[in-house]
Parts: C-alpha cells; sequence; structure tokens
C-alpha cells in the first residue's frame, strides 16, 4: 500500500516547496479515511484493554487525571491500574468536551502502522502516529512539536493556525508564548491533509456540528543528543580494556590505549552515516501535545 502517496499527491512539490520551509493543506484524490475509523476507535474502547500511557484526555484547563477514567480493575485476585473505562471516557468528552488523545498507534494499531512503516521507509526516519477526537469549539494552546506533521482529517472539520518556525536551534517543543505571524489559517476538512514543518507553532480547534477526528503522522527527526548517543555508540565499538588496571604504569597504559581506540574510531566516523544512523533512534521525550 503506497500509504504516503494517498496522503501527499505531489511528493515532489512538498519536499521542494514547503518542507522545512512553510505548511501547507494537501488534497489528495484517495485520502486514507479507512486508516483509523469511527469504528476502529469504538472497538478500540469498548474491547477493554486499552491502557495509559497510550491513552489520555485533556480539556481547557490540562490533562485529566488518570484516575478519572481508569477505574481499578481486579486481575487473578490482584488489584490493577490503568485500564481505560469506556463509559467513563464518552462520559467526559460529553459533559465535559475532553479531548481523547490515542498515543502511539503505530506500536499496537495494525493499519496504522503499516501507514507509518511506509512513511518510515521513505524517509529513513522514525514515524510515530497519534489520534484525536475532539469536540467543536475547545483550542489547543499554541505550541511547537518535535517533528514533521501530516495531520490527515478523517472526520469532521478543524480550524488550524500555523505560525513561524522557530529562530535557532536551542528552541524546545513546547507552548510557544510568543509564536509570531500567522502564516497558515484554515479549516481542514474530512480527506485533506495538513502538514506542519518541525518546530513551526500551531494550534487547533474542531469546527462545525460534529466531533472532529484526525491523525497525526510525526516525522521525527535528530538532535545532538541522538547524534551524542550514536557516535558514543559507534567510537566505543570494540573497545575492550581492564576494568581495574594494577598500577599507574597499567593505568597509563589503558589511557592511552583508550584515547588511541577512540581517535582511530574518530577519524572513520561519517557525518551523514551518523546522521542517518540516528534518525531511526530519534525518539522524543515529549509524544506530540
Amino acid at each position: 500500500m503506497d500509504w504516503f502517496g494517498r496522503c501527499v499527491p505531489d511528493a515532489d512539490a512538498l519536499l521542494s516547496s514547503y518542507w522545512r520551509k512553510a505548511p501547507v493543506v494537501l488534497r489528495p484524490e484517495d485520502p486514507p479515511l479507512e486508516v483509523f475509523t469511527a469504528a476502529d476507535l469504538d472497538t478500540v474502547l469498548d474491547a477493554g484493554l486499552l491502557r495509559v500511557p497510550y491513552a489520555g484526555l485533556y480539556t481547557a484547563h490540562g490533562q485529566i487525571p488518570d484516575e478519572r477514567f481508569c477505574p481499578r480493575r481486579v486481575v487473578t485476585g490482584k488489584p490493577m491500574d490503568g485500564y481505560v473505562d469506556a463509559t467513563a471516557v464518552r462520559g467526559l468528552i460529553r459533559d465535559e468536551r475532553a479531548t481523547l488523545q490515542l498515543r502511539y498507534l503505530h506500536q499496537w494499531q495494525p493499519q496504522v502502522r503499516s501507514l507509518t512503516d511506509d512513511f518510515a521507509t521513505r524517509f529513513g526516519r522514525l514515524v510515530e502516529a497519534f489520534h484525536f477526537f475532539s469536540q467543536p469549539g475547545r483550542r489547543g494552546p499554541v505550541h511547537r512539536d518535535d517533528g514533521d506533521l501530516l495531520a490527515i482529517q478523517l472526520g469532521g472539520a478543524k480550524h488550524w493556525q500555523v505560525y513561524a518556525g522557530p529562530a535557532d536551534g536551542h528552541w524546545e517543543p513546547v507552548r510557544a508564548e510568543e509564536p509570531g505571524p500567522v502564516l497558515l489559517d484554515t479549516v481542514l476538512r474530512t480527506g485533506e491533509v495538513l502538514y506542519v514543518p518541525r518546530g513551526f507553532a500551531h494550534t487547533a480547534a474542531a469546527v462545525g456540528d460534529e466531533p472532529s477526528s484526525h491523525l497525526t503522522v510525526v516525522i521525527r527527526e535528530a538532535g545532538t543528543d541522538h547524534l551524542r548517543q550514536k557516535l558514543f555508540e559507534r567510537i566505543t565499538e570494540g573497545l575492550v580494556l581492564p576494568g581495574r588496571p594494577l598500577d599507574d604504569p597499567a593505568l597509563h597504559a589503558t589511557a592511552s590505549d583508550l584515547l588511541g581506540h577512540l581517535r582511530e574510531r574518530l577519524a572513520a566516523v561519517d557525518p551523514r552515516e551518523l546522521v542517518a544512523s540516528a534518525r531511526p533512534h530519534a525518539f522524543s521525550s515529549r509524544p506530540t501535545a
């Protein structure tokens, strides 16, 4: 299945004109609306096996405590916490207009995993997926995400505002208090796809008469920490030294051997190869807002 082609009608145009430069709305002819349907959502909730942190609920006041929708169970005589209760979730969505976020669907939903695998093969990067189910009216905070986003509108409509990207490389994927001018102000409708470049601040709110359902595909990018980790793995590979040298001469010899090994390995590291090896492992400490 060419999931990427069903989301991006003109890949060359996206990569040459918009990638890391500007947001854009895409209108594919055959959008993958079947990748995660309303029936799939009901099945996931009603099965009784969904657990936090794969699910979270939010209102305008912040994240709803897990205890409000994850009553304790008893399994084989042992108390178990963290299992999502479908009735409680639907009640919070109805009564408090909570937004339901399903996290890391690629880890546990086969069809979504197929989609993210296709994206990952194309980009050579870690690709993750998150689903949002929102009632009309509530707007999320303006924030930046640590990855390029493709938001696939699966049902309903959502009003998006996308702002400028960060000024330099010292930004964090958190709320953006002063995001700058709005670059794109649009209502994303069923079947449309929104591309938001990595780090570009954005906010969204469901609009219309029905809930909004959208799947956010996050194409992660390596940062300095990921490069540092992969570099350390490379330059220490094959390093075998005594753990506790017996005397000063042995300790100095060990230090010399250590430095020699690191210099030799470091000289052989190619920057492009280092980036390529880091990208598939560029996990973020913040999933997505």
